[in-house]
């Protein structure tokens, strides 16, 4: 455990470390969609499983690290605020659906799932690589997991709906509100559940203010609810702004054709 906490100076926004992984993400969104865009359902889903795993397997030491306090008398206390269900820990809960959920059977489930991948987790991740100072450690493992993890979502994020592209409707984008609404309550009910320990689900927590810079204003001078609406809000616009950027570039590209 304390080879995993080796440290390192905090990786800045656009310093060496945030520019690189930046270039590395965006040439693996690239090559997996032009590289599988057509490819048949098995491998589809062999991509994603593999995505999901690496998502996954990064993600049990990291709840280790935080967990674990060094010393004369080192000891472990689980760390109630690094529990995996922040909107980029969604990719956990709903690549499990579109891998193992009959689509046939469930088609509103797993378009749904298809939705909240392609749009709102994809805003979520590009979101944190822009801004990462929230997500950024002093220790050497939580940067490169961070990376990897945020990484991973925008490559399943891209190919999910190229791979999906002909599927997608504006009804993909309303299921996908519906997921990040349920996922909202089930966020403010932990938050609240939890609340002696610092815990902050979605950031939405009603009994803490947020530490979202431009919500942490908002909710400091309005008030809670105001602040969860501009939330909720932004959220919505910029999920629908990335369902319809992908969207032209996808008709565009027809058009090309």
């Amino acid at each position: 455990m304390e080879f995993l906490q080796r440290e390192m100076n905090v990786p800045g926004p656009f310093s060496w470390f945030h520019i690189i992984a930046l270039i590395l993400i965006v040439i693996g969104a690239v090559l997996v969609s032009f590289k599988f865009k057509n490819c048949n359902e098995k491998t589809y889903k062999r991509i994603l499983l593999i995505g999901w795993i690496v998502a996954i397997l990064l993600e049990i030491p990291k709840q280790f690290i935080k967990s674990y306090h060094p010393g004369a008398h080192p000891y472990w206390e689980y760390s109630y605020r690094d529990f995996p269900f922040q909107l980029c820990s969604m990719i956990y809960y709903l690549t499990p659906i579109i891998l193992f959920v009959n689509k046939e059977k469930h088609p509103k489930i797993v378009d749904a799932a298809i939705g909240f991948m392609s749009f709102t987790s994809l805003v979520g991740a590009l979101i944190v690589l822009a801004y990462p100072a929230m997500v950024t450690s002093n220790f050497i493992y939580i940067n490169f997991q961070t990376f990897i993890h945020h990484g991973t979502q925008v490559i399943l994020g891209v190919f999910i709906y190229v791979w999906n592209r002909k599927s997608i409707t504006i009804k993909t984008f309303y299921r996908s509100l519906i997921v990040f609404a349920i996922s909202a309550v089930i966020a403010v009910i932990i938050n609240v559940i939890f609340h002696p320990h610092f815990i902050n689900m979605f950031f939405i927590n009603p009994l803490l203010i947020t530490n979202v810079p431009i919500g942490k204003t908002i909710q400091e001078k309005a008030g809670y609810v105001v602040f969860l609406i501009s939330y909720l809000s932004a959220m919505t616009l910029a999920t629908f702004l990335t369902y319809i950027t992908e969207t032209s570039i996808y008709k565009q590209v027809l058009k090309r054709k």
